[in-house]
């Protein structure tokens, strides 16, 4: 079998910024990859936030990446409205803007882990279990420290101000792309060394589900 392996050489990784303005929304149908109505500046790739939409309180707040675009509607093709109670109307969505942090020598998920609920029993012949809420977990980046990068320095900020951010990753070609909330946990001051270079790490604590698009 031939092997569909990815090289990750161009791989980014991206901090949102202020979000950008919202979108007045006037449709949103149930699908398997859900279709927006609205007057459209989004391209494919971009991210957006949810808000409240009549009919479809179940959208508030997710993730949708865009994997189609027009001038009068974009599609959120990670999200799955088929089997949510009815199609949206009126409401909002709010476009996330990003900065790529630059020098990034790799940015490693650990997968988290889900808790582990007991069940058992005094009829019970073995322990029983069930699966709990999913913890997506934190993700550890480290980069090649530059004070001037804009990514770097948003980082920074948001562990400074302890606010939940967007965060974004984007593979090979546009392929893939991951976003999901977040806040930074720890940024460290550069290591340096005999024939080093100044880098720093950086771990990000995931908040909520991972929109994969």
């Amino acid at each position: 079998m031939t092997s569909t392996a990815q090289v990750a050489q161009l791989s980014r990784f991206y901090v949102s910024g202020t979000p950008g303005t919202s979108i007045s929304i006037t449709a949103i149908s149930k699908a398997v990859a859900a279709v927006v109505t609205a007057a459209n500046t989004l391209a494919v790739g971009d991210v957006v936030i949810f808000g409240t939409v009549t009919n479809m309180p179940e959208i508030l707040g997710l993730i949708g990446i865009v994997s189609a675009a027009t001038g009068s509607s974009f599609t959120a093709g990670n999200i799955d409205s088929s089997g949510f109670a009815s199609a949206g109307t009126s409401g909002a969505a709010v476009p996330q803007t990003f900065s790529k942090v630059g020098n990034v020598q790799d940015f490693t998920p650990d997968g988290g882990t889900a808790t582990v609920i007991d069940v058992t029993n005094m009829d019970s012949a073995a322990k029983e279990k069930r699966q709990g809420l999913q913890d997506n977990g934190n993700y550890s980046l480290t980069f090649d420290a530059d004070d001037t990068d804009v990514g770097q320095l948003r980082l920074l900020a948001a562990r400074a101000a302890q606010s939940v951010a967007v965060f974004k990753q984007v593979y090979p070609g546009g392929l893939k792309i991951r976003a999901w909330q977040g806040f930074v946990q720890k940024v460290t001051e550069p290591v340096a060394g005999v024939d080093k270079v100044l880098r720093c790490s950086a771990t990000i604590v995931v908040t909520g589900p991972i929109a994969r698009g």
